[in-house]
């Protein structure tokens, strides 16, 4: 009796989920997995752009499919904007996300702490070079909960497992570049395209992003996350199967068209047969 099933989740499910309606033609819309970039180039607004990635990164302790998990820097201010980035990391406060002036909040369960520490140590060990964090969080108010401090891995190539797939937690992956092209490469050298952002005050460059990133949402100067409630909203690539839940297009999943012909002629009229014109 099942007529639609809309899943947000991961990729292999979803493809099994997709599998068996298509076996029962059935209708699905699939939301699945992100691993979503944001680039920075030269001449962005830079203050502004820190903020966009302290929030977009690590403001819902990186537990949000469109989470900012992956920046990209033009080398021009990669050094001074990771200093930054850095230093503004470690007064980020972890806690009980009720709490006020609490920034980060905790991970959902000891299971997915233990992937996010997992994909740690891959990153270490696929040679990533580990600028800050790393680590779970135990001690006084940590004691009785699972708290992981935001993280930040720089010198990632696109072969990187934590380049490529999604840790679903406050783990920044940084990979350094020498233009737009080259940025707009790095970003969709991704099996997913859910989110994007780009940073900059050159509108020229901004539409060529628009364009050419593949991803179903693309911010500019702004974090991949929070404006998209209102909007279609979806993916394409290993995220989605085309179709968009939110916004207007909502209605292209949720409900079906009906096609309705109402003659009011009282004769008959044969349709895209007959030539001549009816009064």
């Amino acid at each position: 009796e099942v007529r639609l099933i809309a899943f947000t989740g991961s990729t292999a499910v979803g493809r099994r989920i997709a599998s068996i309606c298509g076996e029962l033609n059935k209708k699905c819309s699939l939301e699945m997995g992100g691993k979503n970039p944001l680039i920075i180039l030269p001449d962005a607004p830079l203050d502004l752009a820190l903020e966009g990635v302290l929030w977009g990164a690590f403001g819902t302790t990186g537990q949000r499919c469109t989470a900012t998990s992956r920046l990209i820097l033009h080398r021009d201010i990669a050094e001074v904007f990771l200093q930054q980035l850095c230093e503004r990391v470690h007064t980020l406060r972890v806690g009980n996300g009720l709490e006020e002036g609490v920034q980060v909040g905790p991970i959902i369960n000891e299971r997915q702490l233990q992937r996010i520490e997992s994909y740690v140590q891959i990153g270490r060990e696929e040679g990533a070079r580990l600028l800050v964090g790393g680590y779970r969080l135990t001690d006084g108010e940590y004691a009785h909960g699972f708290f992981f401090a935001p993280t930040i891995f720089t010198d990632v190539t696109s072969q990187m497992r934590i380049f490529r797939e999604e840790i679903f937690g406050p783990v920044l992956s940084v990979t350094v570049v020498d233009s737009l092209e080259e940025a707009i490469a790095v970003a969709n050298e991704s099996d997913y395209g859910l989110s994007s952002s780009i940073y900059t005050r050159d509108i020229t460059a901004a539409f060529r992003a628009i364009r050419d990133l593949e991803a179903g949402i693309t911010y500019v100067n702004a974090p991949t996350i929070g404006a998209e409630a209102h909007m279609p909203f979806g993916g394409i690539k290993a995220t989605g199967n085309g179709h968009r839940e939110g916004g207007w297009t909502v209605f292209d999943i949720f409900t079906e068209w009906k096609t309705v012909y109402i003659d009011y002629s009282g004769r008959l009229q044969r349709a895209q047969i007959d030539t001549d014109v009816v009064s």
